[in-house]
Parts: C-alpha cells; structure tokens; sequence
C-alpha cells in the first residue's frame, strides 16, 4: 500500500513529507494534517517506523473526567459490572476504603530505659526554709496542733530534728499552742455540731492532745450545759409533725442521733422520752 503525504504545517516540513507513526500526536490536535486522513496515513511505509530510544514517546496523559478527581466524593462518569459508577467510586475515598480494609499492624517502639535520677541532697538551711512555708502553708488554712504540723513535715520529708527545731520556734512567736487549740476546739465542736465531752475528747486524741491538756479544755462543759445541747438538738427534730405518728420509733431515731454525738445512753432516753411528751402529750402514743 502506498505511502501518504502529510500535509506541511507549522513543524516546518516540507510538503509531501513522509511522516511516522509515532511523531503523529495520539489526540490528533495537530497542524500536520486533518484527523480523518490518519488511517490512510499509518499504513504508510514511513509510519511503520519504529521510533528511536530517545525520543519514544509515552502512553498519553488523559485528563480525569468529572468526578473523578482524588478528594471529590462524586459520581464515576464509567459504569462496570456490579453497578460501578456510585457516589465516591474514585479517587480518594477508593483508597482510603482499600486502607480501611487492610487492619493496620500496631506500631512498636523501643524505649530505651531512663537512668534514675539520684536524688537531691538538701542542707539543713534548705530544709528549714521549705519546713517553714510549709507550717505558714498549714497555718493559714486552719488552726492546728503541734502533732498534726509534725506530721505534715515529715510527710514533705523534711528531717525530724529540723521539724522539732521549726515546732518550738512557732511555739517561742505562739503561732503554735496546743492550749489555745484545745479550747477553741471545745468550744466550736459543742456550739456548732452540739458534740458531746466523750465525743470532742476522743477527736482531741486524734489531733495529738490528750492527758492534763485535754481535760483541762473539757471542763468547759459541765453536765447541765451538756444535756442543754442534747435537749435543743431534740427538739429541733420534734418540730416535724411526722415525729408524732409513732413515739417508739422516733424515740428510737433520736436516742441513736444523741449516741452518736456522744451522749450516754441512759441520757439520751431521759431526754428524748421527756421532750417527746412535753410535744406531743403522753396519751399522744399511737
């Protein structure tokens, strides 16, 4: 079959050049000749010509269509088998359906391990300046006893011998006294939680104040001022209309309110049954 001409154009061949194959644009956007001629063209003797390493040219560069950009979760433009073509076919959201498909191998890293630090050695000067921001610290917050600031030093670690040293100093200037404590403690517990002696002594015990210290702080109740309390803390309950339904059972609730401030037992029934009556009557009963 005979060769046929291109056409000359802007690449500056002459007319009536053979051209090969291969130097022919795929998309046929070309000034070398019209498209249509191109089948009568490639059976030329010149188109068979295999191109030369360097300048073989590679598979064309084709545009996706709309849709099928990476990142849009649009409609394919081609349908296969199996209904292909659905919102999020291509691009971005296929890949990423393939990631979730495979389960990902969890990553290990060695940790080399740390060396541990030795720890700081502070001077005697360090350890009193950190025991006194801790007891000005205590302090401030509420009153305290001797015992209760000794333990909150060595808790910070600061040595017993400068913790001893820092106590009597505060006790010299009195922001540290046992008796004062006691007393407002007394006083405070009785008023404001209407506490009785048994009770407020044994929390005393747990503050580190006891013996001849405790006692003394105690005699401010004496046994008319105590059952006085218990006696108001009665009838403070007693104003509920409910108190008078059943006299055995809010007897029972209000002796066991009374115990567990601390008040004896043989106490807390004379009180309560004589409040209760004074209330509500003695024939008021069932």
């Amino acid at each position: 079959m005979g060769t046929t001409k291109n056409q000359g154009g802007s690449s500056g061949s002459p007319q009536g050049a053979e051209r090969p194959l291969w130097s022919f644009p795929a998309d046929g956007n070309s000034d070398w000749g019209d498209p249509t001629q191109i089948p009568v063209w490639a059976h030329s003797q010149a188109a068979a010509v295999a191109p030369p390493p360097e300048r073989a040219p590679g598979p064309p560069e084709t545009k996706p269509a709309f849709g099928e950009r990476a990142g849009y979760a649009g409609r394919s433009s081609s349908r296969g088998a199996g209904g292909a073509g659905a919102w999020g076919s291509g691009g971005r959201s296929a890949r990423a359906g393939a990631k979730r498909s495979t389960p990902k191998a969890p990553r290990t890293r060695e940790r080399t391990p740390r060396e541990p630090k030795e720890p700081v050695e502070l001077t005697d000067e360090q350890y009193a300046s950190k025991g006194r921001s801790i007891l000005l610290r205590q302090l401030t917050a509420s009153a305290k006893s001797r015992a209760q600031l000794k333990t909150k030093l060595l808790e910070k670690e600061i040595p017993e011998h400068i913790a001893e040293e820092l106590l009597e100093r505060f006790e010299e200037i009195e922001l540290v006294d046992d008796e004062a404590f006691a007393e407002s403690w007394v006083r405070s517990r009785a008023r404001s939680r209407g506490l009785a002696r048994s009770a407020i002594k044994r929390e005393l015990r747990e503050k580190g104040i006891e013996g001849e210290l405790a006692e003394s702080a105690l005699e401010q109740i004496d046994d008319e001022s105590e059952e006085e309390t218990a006696r108001d803390l009665v009838e403070r309950k007693l104003r509920a209309p409910s108190m008078g339904v059943d006299r055995e059972k809010s007897v029972r609730r209000l002796v066991g309110m009374l115990a567990r401030k601390g008040y004896s037992p043989s106490v807390a029934f004379r009180i309560v049954n004589t409040a209760w009556d004074e209330r509500f009557g003695p024939d008021a009963e069932q």
